[in-house]
């Protein structure tokens, strides 16, 4: 398969979810991924095991499943950056690698002599791509924080939940990977921009300024009209009645909207013809003010299955799917053919079904999954790539630099 990033060589010196995320978008669009780990504890996503959510009776208690989310279809060498023969090691990739990917708090690679203006003396073409918590600049910069407190202070879990419930955050780790959506994106920019200009580029994303930004609809009201906009509950702050989650006979599907042109179909399928020019059930009135419209609903769908209504709504072109549980998502045929969910032949949990890769170029699809490397795997690999020779392999191992 063609893949447009091929030939693209990128550094990772990242930890968890924003860095190696955005990494492994670039290594599923063909880059070479080069991810560095400390020998000792590598990246603290391989000890975070199924037997710690799960239990130990869990299936495949010993098996990263938050690894294996960020990490495939990299290359893995050991490196202390605390020693010196290490940080050379890396300023020596820089001289023909294209991208530095970093999650680490702005500052730490400047400390260590890895900062842009050290790398970019040494190739003056490279893209270094900084992601961050807060920003490059301003009080918060060095303040510690983790997906949830960037949830929190950019307005998000404020607007989580039903009107009487404390703030409550999404239940994925929403701002970290926006974030490194974000960061893959400013790196596919910088590199164009180098193309153009020749010149290497700085890339600076938060996942404090993500979240804002994709906030922009909600925020953008308070500053305009002066009030904060009401908790989203079940459906959206601006968005009511048909909107989100109802009950059904056997589980719950979700409605997003229904406008003037599909209004009669749905009172059509529903029974509800009587209300299609009743006061109050309006466009305006059914999705934004939809007190009324959802108290008939919440009576009508639990009296079939999610099945049968979806048979209906979905032949009349009405905006509704079913609110899937993870199992269901792991056999969805939609996810499976278009490759979003994938086969991993694993050496330890032999072959199950994980989420893939969300980018697809000239109608590619793969549908396995490649490992993530074991720590440290492919060290002498890539030293020997950079010119090392194996006495200066056995060296370092012996220094404790690899």
């Amino acid at each position: 398969m063609s893949k447009p990033l091929e030939g693209y060589k990128v550094i990772e010196i990242a930890q968890e979810i924003q860095g190696p995320f955005a990494s492994m978008l670039l290594a599923f669009l063909g880059a070479s991924v080069v991810k560095i780990e400390h020998p000792a504890s590598g990246d603290l996503s391989r000890w975070m095991l199924t037997s710690l959510i799960g239990g130990a009776e869990v299936k495949n208690p010993q098996v990263s499943h938050y690894f294996i989310a960020m990490n495939q279809h990299k290359r893995s060498i050991t490196l202390d950056l605390k020693k010196p023969a290490a940080v050379q090691v890396v300023r020596r990739m820089a001289e023909s690698y294209d991208v530095l990917i970093t999650n680490y708090r702005p500052g730490v690679l400047d400390r260590l002599g890895l900062g842009y203006e050290e790398l970019l003396r040494i190739n003056p073409k490279i893209v270094y791509a900084q992601g961050s918590s807060w920003g490059p600049r301003g009080p918060w910069v060095t303040r510690p924080s983790r997906d949830t407190l960037a949830q929190a202070a950019s307005g998000l879990m404020a607007q989580t939940g039903m009107p009487h419930d404390p703030p409550i955050p999404a239940g994925i780790m929403a701002a970290d990977h926006a974030g490194a959506l974000s960061l893959a994106a400013g790196i596919f920019a910088g590199l164009l921009a180098r193309e153009r200009t020749g010149k290497g580029q700085k890339v600076d994303v938060s996942i404090y300024g993500t979240l804002l930004a994709m906030q922009g609809f909600e925020i953008n009201y308070t500053s305009l009209s002066g009030q904060e906009p009401l908790r989203a509950g079940i459906s959206h702050a601006f968005l009511r009645g048909v909107w989100g989650a109802y009950k059904t006979a056997d589980g719950y599907l979700c409605l997003a909207g229904v406008d003037d042109g599909r209004w009669p179909r749905f009172c059509r399928i529903l029974g509800i013809e009587h209300l299609e020019k009743a006061p109050g059930f309006d466009n305006i009135g059914r999705n934004v003010h939809g007190d009324k419209v959802r108290a008939e609903l919440e009576k009508i769908f639990p009296t079939r299955t999610t099945a049968e209504w979806l048979t209906e709504l979905n032949a009349a072109d009405i905006l509704v799917t079913e609110v899937a549980d993870y199992k269901s998502v792991l056999n969805s045929e939609q996810a499976r053919v278009n490759g979003y969910i994938r086969e991993l032949d694993h050496p330890t949990a032999g072959k199950v079904k994980i989420a893939g890769n969300p980018l697809i170029f000239n109608g590619e699809i793969e549908s396995t999954a490649t490992m993530p490397p074991e720590l440290g795997q492919h060290t002498e690999e890539v030293l020997l790539e950079l010119g090392y020779g194996w006495e200066d392999i056995e060296r370092m191992r012996n220094e404790g630099v690899l």
